[in-house]
């Protein structure tokens, strides 16, 4: 197995996004790059916070009764919460001067993507050992498992909080997106660590997350687009003879 090839499958579906949006719209190669820097840059502040929530947690005392309630409240904690709080607030910086909605949305999806890709690589470098005494073929069924489930959750939430970020700014104020992309997350995570049939349901919260960012995106646009009309003077007749 070799390393680098494997490295290079986590971070394609993050490569081939970024030159198809700059190859299908007019998004500047700058603002893709600010996206992708900042998705890294989110990766240090997310670490250093669920590294001391969870030395908090492990002193909580779980028993067998409430243990499922504890783990979704964790996962709601870690996964939800702090990663994507932390997401969109990284995403306030990336550089809004003349740049539509349109385009700051597809940073946002292309800085969750970076964080997911970058994720499937921490991932892939912790199972190499259990890689190396079970064989290749466990560690390429992780690679290309999250490309279609984790890296995609990790788009669309940021997508979620993109456009929270947006609809705030241009005084839209749609919260509700964000608290989707937690719940959605968590809601996820939870299904996802099951070893049963139920692990399928987390399937059905990326339709339904693809679903919310479809029906938030055409709201915020529809709102810009009204706005538009509106801030638009028509030009007066010419009244010179």
């Amino acid at each position: 197995m070799n390393l680098y090839f494997c490295l290079c499958i986590c971070l394609l579906p993050f490569l081939a996004a970024f030159v198809l949006f700059k190859h299908f719209s007019s998004i500047t190669f700058s603002t893709e790059l600010i996206a992708s820097l900042l998705a890294l840059l989110a990766v240090l502040p997310i670490t250093f916070l669920q590294f001391f929530v969870g030395i908090f947690f492990a002193n909580i005392q779980v028993t067998s009764a409430n243990s499922a309630v504890f783990l979704f409240l964790r996962i709601l904690l870690f996964n939800g919460m702090i990663e994507e709080c932390l997401k969109m607030l990284i995403m306030l910086l990336i550089p809004r001067k003349n740049l539509s909605f349109e385009h700051f949305f597809i940073a946002s999806l292309l800085c969750g993507l970076c964080f997911g890709c970058f994720e499937s690589m921490i991932y892939f470098l912790q199972h190499l050992q259990s890689a190396n005494e079970r064989g290749a073929d466990l560690i390429y069924y992780m690679i290309f498992a999250r490309i279609f489930t984790s890296d995609l959750i990790h788009t669309l939430c940021t997508g979620l909080c993109g456009i929270c970020v947006w609809s705030y700014i241009s005084k839209k104020g749609d919260g509700i997106s964000l608290v989707i992309a937690i719940l959605s997350h968590a809601v996820y995570d939870f299904f996802a660590g099951f070893q049963s049939n139920i692990r399928w349901f987390s399937v059905v919260v990326i339709l339904f997350l693809a679903l919310e960012v479809r029906i938030h995106y055409k709201k915020i646009k529809t709102a810009d687009n009204e706005n538009d009309t509106h801030n638009t003077k028509p030009t007066p007749p010419d009244t010179h003879i």
